[in-house]
């Protein structure tokens, strides 16, 4: 279940720099960039963690899903 999670972050993570990169590239497609949800998260005066999720994310979080079952 830990390589599964880690594969869906890292696909989340290389999947939302994929779509940046593609925006500065070809800026018709800044959509892909562009936040779907609100900042989810939380905040304590040590940490603050936010996530937002953008198509390029999703999209990069079904590619590391499908990377995992192959694998």
């Amino acid at each position: 279940m830990g390589y599964f999670v880690a594969f869906l972050l890292l696909g989340g993570v290389l999947g939302s720099a994929l779509a940046v990169l593609i925006a500065k590239l070809v800026p018709a497609l800044s959509v892909l960039k562009e936040n779907l949800t609100a900042p989810l998260g939380f905040n304590i005066e040590v940490v603050n963690l936010s996530v937002r999720l953008n198509i390029g994310a999703v999209a990069g979080m079904i590619a590391g899903a499908f990377v995992f079952r192959k694998a």
